[in-house]
């Protein structure tokens, strides 16, 4: 591979930031904060929201991000993984970075690397997160949504004091990097917690709540915990063509915003949504201005792809990225409740990663199924369909293999009907792999 130079291509840059995956996953700031000081400490421009938790922290950033801009902020939204286009971790007013630009951040960048640091070594997720705040700091960002990587203490993201920090809840993920029992998982997302900076959370087991009200009295920050200091009433759910649109009015700590939308389907999404009004509401308090009106204006127009996103209607196409228990069961919820009486068969393509308790999601989505379709992403971690069929047995009436997503995903709509569902689910890089497929309309009007 030739050297980064001006004239490179987005395809190079691609492959040059994958390559530094070879540096695997180093949990740590330092090098963050030398990569952020060679880039002329461009974090210390916006001001952010900085949201962790093991499922719905890119629904409360996408959330949060839109209602900003409602209100009249230059709003920055950092996100990952992507689904089809690395562009999408980054957006502005809810328009993604350029190739183009993304071309001379990561050239400006290495460079930088080259001159002042030739020994480093920075990952892949260290590199995109100082290309991140490049970004928002020659965009003139004045408030960024931050998502955690994964975990929190010694994530990329973690060099920023924010205006207000978000755990949105706390399950077993990613055992080898953040711990083996539910207290250490705890631990490293409460990681995030600053000294004097309020943090807001959906979480509800006592063992969890408790440790985060001690960390947080430990560094004299205010929790806002749902239910107690802050919550919501469902008013009911409308369909607008093939979007559900649920209602609902909320209640917090900056007063009630009444008849607020949220275009996300699933009982799990008006949590994530109470949270987000709650963070607004914090943020609202501390400078960065956002009245009930920009929240209902901005959580009408929230859109995070991939999750429960509803492709068509007839058949009822749906892609979700749930990829744990925790999340599976959320879409099981949804599926019973958010799509009830909109469709006769479903047909479910799901694959998996090696490291997710993979038994346990199909125990709860294959039921859901009349027919499961198991498939395989094109990525290294990914389980192989026939062991998923094999932990399948006894749970559904008909199991198929397919190889690929693509032939997946065709054959289930080429096989159902028009009154019925199609559910992708099982991991995000499987979604991404459907989205791609999808992006030929042609071919999925003649599937």
């Amino acid at each position: 591979m030739r050297p980064l130079g001006v004239c490179v291509s987005f395809g190079e840059v691609v492959e040059y930031l994958y390559g530094l995956q070879k540096f695997g996953v180093k949990l740590g700031l330092e090098n963050t904060r030398e990569l952020l000081n060679m880039l002329g400490n461009p974090d210390a421009g916006p001001r952010f929201l900085h949201v962790t938790g093991t499922n719905g922290k890119g629904s409360v950033c996408a959330l949060v991000a839109s209602a900003l801009t409602a209100a009249g902020h230059k709003t920055g939204l950092y996100t990952s993984p992507h689904l089809v286009s690395f562009t999408e971790r980054m957006r502005l007013d809810g328009v993604e970075v350029t190739e183009d630009e993304l071309v001379a951040l990561a050239d400006r960048l290495k460079g930088l690397v080259a001159a002042t640091a030739p020994d480093m070594k920075p990952t892949f997720f260290e590199f995109t997160t100082a290309m991140a705040f490049d970004w928002f700091g020659r965009s003139g960002a004045d408030v960024v949504a931050l998502e955690v990587g994964m975990g929190g203490r010694l994530d990329s993201t973690n060099v920023v004091t924010p205006v207000c920090s978000v755990i949105t809840n706390v399950e077993m993920e990613h055992a080898e990097y953040l711990g083996d029992t539910i207290e250490k998982v705890a631990f490293e997302k409460a990681g995030i917690i600053k000294p004097g900076v309020p943090l807001v959370t959906a979480e509800k087991k006592p063992a969890v709540m408790d440790y985060l009200s001690g960390v947080c009295s430990e560094l004299g920050s205010d929790m806002l915990l749902l239910g107690r200091d802050f919550g919501f009433s469902p008013k009911g759910q409308v369909w607008q063509g093939a979007r559900p649109l649920q209602m609902m009015d909320y209640t917090g700590p900056g007063g009630s915003v009444a008849g607020v939308e949220v275009p996300l389907p699933g009982p799990h999404q008006l949590i994530n949504a109470a949270t987000a009004a709650c963070a607004l509401q914090v943020m609202d308090s501390r400078g960065v201005r956002c009245d009930g009106d920009a929240i209902r204006t901005g959580f009408r127009a929230a859109r995070h792809d991939g999750r429960l996103e509803v492709v068509s209607e007839r058949p009822l196409l749906v892609l979700d990225g749930a990829h744990n228990p925790a999340s599976a069961i959320c879409l099981a919820d949804a599926v019973r409740e958010s799509f009830k009486g909109r469709y006769n068969k479903l047909y479910l393509v799901m694959g998996a990663l090696s490291d997710k308790d993979t038994k346990a999601m199909l125990k709860i989505l294959a039921p859901l199924a009349d027919t499961l379709v198991l498939t395989r992403a094109e990525y290294e971690r990914a389980v192989e369909p026939d062991q998923l069929a094999e932990a399948a047995k006894g749970l559904v009436k008909e199991v198929v293999v397919k190889p690929k997503v693509s032939e997946a995903l065709k054959w289930a709509l080429s096989n159902c009907n028009k009154d019925d569902m199609v559910l992708v689910a099982g991991s995000l890089y499987v979604v991404g792999e459907a989205k791609e497929y999808l992006g030929d309309k042609a071919r999925f009007l003649r599937a």
